[in-house]
């Protein structure tokens, strides 16, 4: 079944972005969320957002003008 197959998928990369998954499985990213939170409810799952890239919470700049880094929310998921 798709869904175990995306759960075991989680599972072996450890931590993975919403996007990979959907790309892995040629899927809209819509019904992938549907899916892992299946596995978040039972507790498998840990969906993480994360606003900022790590480096901008490093270096706590405010602009990206000169490092050109994609600053919209990062949405991953992690095997509990």
């Amino acid at each position: 079944m798709l869904i175990t197959l995306i759960r075991d998928y989680v599972q072996l990369k450890g931590r993975v972005p919403l996007q990979d998954i959907a790309r892995h499985f040629r899927l809209p990213e819509s019904a992938v969320e549907q899916m892992l939170g299946f596995w978040i409810k039972k507790g498998m799952i840990k969906l993480i957002v994360q606003d900022q890239p790590l480096f901008c919470q490093t270096y706590k700049c405010h602009s990206c003008s000169n490092c050109h880094l994609d600053l919209a929310s990062k949405v991953e998921y992690v095997w509990a």
